[in-house]
Order: C-alpha cells, then sequence, then structure tokens
C-alpha cells in the first residue's frame, strides 16, 4: 500500500484539482434510506497542486527501485481500487479510543449518523485532513452525528526524515502512543485498530478510506480517499431528508 500512494501523489501532479464535479453527489433513494454514489478514483484529486507536493516531500521514491515499485503498485490495484477488497456493507467494530482510553462501539450508537476516515501518523492524506474534518466536528455539535477516525496501519513507516521516528509498530502500546500523537493534529475522535489491522481490512485496506453510515447501521458511502467536502455535503443531505420526515423519492432542495 505504500507504494500504491507514492505512485498517486507522483501522477496527481498532472491532474486538475478536483472540487465535487469529479464525483457525482446526486443520490438514490431505496426504502430505507439515502445511498450515495461511491467515490472509488485511485487518484489524490481531492488537493490542490501545492498540497499535492507538500505531500511528496514527506515520502521518498527515488530509493525505491522502480521494477518492484511498478508490480506492486499493480497488484494492489487490482484488489483495492475500485472496491474490490471489501465486502460493501457496514462491519461492526468495538475500539479503543485514543482519546480518553475508552471504547467506541459502531453497532451500539445506531441512532446517529456517523461518518469515519482510516488514518496514520505516516499518512500524508490523512495528517491533511484531520484539521478539515475537526471543522466538521463543530459543525455538527448539535446534530445527531458522529466523526471519527481510526487509526489503521502506517502507509510510510520510517520513511525519510519526516517519518524516522515511526517505524511500523511492534505492539499495542506503540501503536496506542502512535494514535496518541497523531490525534494532536486535530480535534476530532481516534479510534485505535488492533496490531492486525482487521477494522482496516474489512473496510478494504484503503489508506485513507472514508464511510458513512446512516442511522441505522447502513453503508450509504465509501471512498478510497477521505475528503471533507465531499462528506459535509452528504451529511447535509442526510439530515435534511431524516428532519423532512424520510420521504421516498427525496430530491435536491
Amino acid at each position: 500500500m505504500r507504494a500504491l500512494l507514492l505512485l498517486l501523489i507522483c501522477c496527481s501532479t498532472f491532474r486538475v484539482p478536483a472540487q465535487l464535479n469529479n464525483w457525482d453527489p446526486t443520490w438514490y433513494p431505496t426504502d430505507s434510506t439515502l445511498v450515495f454514489h461511491d467515490d472509488l478514483d485511485y487518484y489524490l484529486n481531492a488537493y490542490s497542486k501545492t498540497d499535492i507536493k507538500e505531500m511528496r516531500r514527506q515520502v521518498s521514491i527515488l530509493r525505491m527501485n522502480f521494477d518492484k515499485l511498478m508490480r506492486q503498485t499493480i497488484r494492489e490495484l487490482r484488489t483495492y481500487s475500485e472496491g474490490g477488497g471489501m465486502v460493501p456493507r457496514t462491519h461492526d467494530f468495538t475500539l479503543p479510543k485514543a482519546q480518553d482510553g475508552g471504547t467506541y462501539s459502531l453497532r451500539e450508537n445506531d441512532g446517529k449518523i456517523r461518518a469515519f476516515m482510516f488514518g496514520s501518523i505516516t499518512n500524508p492524506p490523512a495528517r491533511y485532513q484531520m484539521e478539515r474534518w475537526s471543522q466538521l466536528v463543530k459543525k455538527y455539535t448539535n446534530e445527531e452525528v458522529q466523526l471519527f477516525v481510526i487509526y489503521g496501519t502506517e502507509l510510510h513507516p520510517g520513511d525519510k526524515k519526516k517519518f524516522k521516528a515511526y517505524p511500523q509498530p511492534k505492539s499495542e502500546y506503540e501503536k496506542m502512543a502512535y494514535a496518541q500523537e497523531f490525534a494532536q493534529l486535530g480535534k476530532i475522535p481516534v479510534l485505535v485498530d488492533g496490531l492486525n489491522n482487521a477494522t482496516f481490512d474489512a473496510y478494504g485496506k484503503a489508506p485513507n478510506g472514508a464511510y458513512l453510515v446512516d442511522k441505522d447501521g447502513t453503508l450509504v458511502f465509501r471512498g478510497t480517499w477521505a475528503d471533507s467536502r465531499k462528506m459535509e455535503h452528504m451529511i447535509d443531505t442526510l439530515l435534511k431528508w431524516y428532519k423532512a420526515g424520510k420521504p421516498k423519492g427525496y430530491a435536491a432542495q
């Protein structure tokens, strides 16, 4: 997965920075919810050229064997892009919280809209999204909405000067310490996946994947890369739908 991000960062510099128009923001109603179009593009197209340039500075690609990089990247693209590595449904989990030592269960919080992304301290896109998602936490303080991050696997462990101090953790204690430091990048709850990365695996091994679960526990969106703007649009849409009484055939207002 490390090689995947490196290639995506390199390729993304040649793409036009995207807004919502790189993804279909409409939805389709079912008997019980609104389902949004997945955003499974494997390009890092939610960032400006300046953002991409800064992320490229944080990782090292030139010191890697290029042939090995390409072979590994192709295998990972086949497995994980376009949803290939995930059964498209909600996967329950109960995980410890980095900030206060408590636990959080997805199923026990039915009745609220839940949005979450995966991240780690050596994951440049996740680091960028921390502040942006923290703004969403503030926006939805008085709504039945929960946003949080699941601390998954290290994307660039020990890479270059930026992440030299963060090799792949060898214990639950070490991973929790990384997560606690990562949590300081924003004001959003951070849950910590186990050392076996079971939750990360269940949701398709997308290093900065984003997911939206409705109040009934139905997965209504999945994205390869977290984008706070898209998540905000979907949460706002769901909130309006719930407040309108969950009408069938709901259309944009």
